[in-house]
């Protein structure tokens, strides 16, 4: 336990929390059916006691009183049964109403024993009368105890709804503070992660809490730094590789403008800006069939090579304020998977190919064409 990083300990503290919290759940319940459903022996045996006191005394009154018609010897047996059978009673009943029947119950008794085993009549009708009322009071406490058991019963399944609903609040509670203790960290870090921020920047995570929290954000750091380190040395060899493409197609006899997949100028070199008539560099990362210029150059240009199926053709331009009959080229260029990854459009100067005749009567058909497409 001491060797596990404290992010783990809370999360091991957490779900055993709710380990021991529905074990103990589970043993409360158990305790609570036991009680509930356990038949109660003592008093069911008290109850069975009691009324075969009140049968035994009711048996020896009787006895007696026959014995004392019959002018018969009472015995001892029967008078001790009933003094016995009394004192029991006497223990088991609490009640006051039970009290008051059974003090009359031992007056009569006593009166009988003082009397020299002498019963009148009155008294032997009024004990039984009493004995009665104390069978009724029996069987009324044994019916009392089986509806108070009922209700005790029902309680307890009440109070076990209860307490299931306590322990469930309390694991939900338990359960959202280990997904929160988990996952809050984590998300903060996201969040930062979701903005998108640029790798030329640091960083900047909250505060950790524990220790592998801490681990992750000096890693992440780490990789930030790297990835923003490559991403300058990216950017390096590109603006290299730029300047070096920029370099050979400066150094080109013919004009040359490069479009990539999405359509945007890649690259072009100082003779393309004057054949279409373009002052400055601003054309880089254009889109090519959007570009804000509005020069008949351009138009032309950009009418011509739209089409998909367009290969090569003949382009009429002044450049530097000369007429220029140029070979235009379109050649598609692909990626690893064989897909279109953009064009190169390459304008040659045919000027020398032509006499002035020819490239007169060439320069106007050509301006004919262009003008006719353009329309």
């Amino acid at each position: 336990m001491n060797t596990l990083p404290p992010m783990r300990r809370g999360i091991l503290r957490e779900v055993l929390k709710i380990v021991f919290l529905f074990g103990f759940l589970g043993f409360i319940l158990i305790i609570i059916i036991h009680f509930s459903s356990k038949n109660p022996k003592n008093l069911y045996l008290l109850n069975f006691k009691s009324t075969s006191s009140i049968v035994t005394m009711y048996e020896n009154w009787d006895t007696l009183y026959t014995k004392r018609l019959n002018h018969s010897e009472t015995t001892v047996e029967h008078v001790k049964n009933f003094q016995i059978s009394l004192d029991f009673l006497q223990n088991y009943y609490s009640t006051n109403q039970s009290y008051i029947v059974l003090y009359e119950i031992k007056k009569i008794f006593s009166k009988y024993n003082n009397n020299e085993n002498a019963i009148r009549v009155a008294d032997y009708n009024k004990m039984k009368d009493l004995l009665r009322k104390i069978m009724l009071e029996n069987q009324y406490k044994l019916s009392k105890f089986i509806v108070d058991r009922d209700s005790f019963s029902n309680k307890m399944v009440l109070l076990a709804c209860f307490i299931f609903l306590v322990a469930l609040l309390f694991s939900i509670y338990f359960s959202e503070r280990l997904s929160s203790k988990i996952a809050f960290p984590i998300k903060k870090i996201s969040e930062v992660l979701q903005c998108k921020p640029d790798l030329n920047h640091k960083l900047k995570f909250p505060e950790p809490e524990t220790l592998e929290i801490k681990f992750l954000t000096i890693e992440l750091i780490s990789l930030w730094k790297r990835l923003s380190d490559l991403h300058k040395k990216n950017l390096k060899n590109l603006r290299i590789q730029r300047s070096a493409m920029n370099t050979v197609f400066d150094a080109m006899e013919d004009a040359v403008v490069v479009v990539d997949s999405y359509g945007k100028i890649e690259h072009y070199n100082k003779l393309f800006l004057s054949v279409i008539g373009a002052k400055d560099l601003s054309l880089l990362f254009q889109i090519w069939y959007d570009v804000s210029l509005s020069s008949q150059a351009y138009i032309h240009l950009r009418n011509l090579v739209r089409r998909e199926n367009f290969e090569e053709s003949n382009f009429w331009a002044i450049v530097d304020g000369n007429e220029c009959i140029f070979r235009v080229r379109k050649r598609y260029f692909y990626d690893e998977d064989m897909s279109k990854s953009g064009f190169i459009i390459v304008l040659h100067n045919l000027n020398n190919r032509f006499s002035s005749m020819q490239f007169k009567e060439t320069a106007i058909k050509l301006k004919s064409e262009q003008g006719s497409h353009s329309i």
